[in-house]
């Protein structure tokens, strides 16, 4: 079963203070679990006028807890939790989306090692010449379908403006593999969508 989030319950405004010089943050978290009850806590900070922000991720019921901070980072989408590798484990996908024209997305993932513990998912970047990503300029999406994260995005053609794509759109889909030192996702299908 995937669980997908686009709203946050828990949001709160802290209040700048002219005495305290405080920069206004607002605040928005809440809690994700797997089918077998391990919860990942995400609570994302914003500056107020800033388009980066903080993410705070914290796990319960692990044996090994997970505490990380990612200061800087760009604004969270969406999260799914989805079991992509068919092993019996949930994997946390949190997608990310920068502002400006580029609306890029990315993605902060963590894999639940048997429900023992929380690790890194790699995604693949982007190589110079990689036929999957000719045209790519951002405005991605991803979802978790199935087995399958899948990414889509406009295609760019030489002469197209940033507004303007006229390239139709690609897919991307990938699949999670053990990695040595960290999970992986890989690309196994890419076509072209009109």
């Amino acid at each position: 079963m995937i669980v997908k989030s686009n709203t946050f319950v828990l949001s709160f405004f802290v209040a700048s203070s002219f005495f305290l010089g405080i920069t206004a943050i607002n605040a928005f978290a809440d809690q994700y679990k797997t089918r077998s009850g391990k919860t990942l806590f995400i609570e994302e900070s914003q500056p107020r006028g800033q388009s980066l922000t903080t993410i705070h991720l914290k796990s319960s019921g692990f044996k090994n807890k997970l505490s990380e901070v990612f200061e800087d980072h760009d604004p969270i989408q969406n999260v799914y939790v989805g079991d992509i590798d068919g092993n019996g484990f949930d994997e946390f996908y949190i997608i990310t989306k920068s502002g400006g024209s580029g609306s890029y997305g990315n993605i902060i993932a963590f894999a639940t090692n048997k429900d023992e513990s929380l690790s890194r998912i790699q995604l693949p970047t982007i190589q110079e010449g990689d036929e999957c990503f000719t045209g790519y300029m951002g405005h991605d999406s991803f979802e978790v379908s199935g087995n399958t994260l899948i990414r889509r995005f406009p295609v760019y053609l030489s002469t197209d403006s940033n507004t303007n794509p006229t390239g139709g759109t690609r897919q991307l889909t990938y699949e999670l593999y053990p990695g040595e030192a960290s999970w992986q996702l890989e690309i196994v299908d890419c076509v072209e969508m009109k």
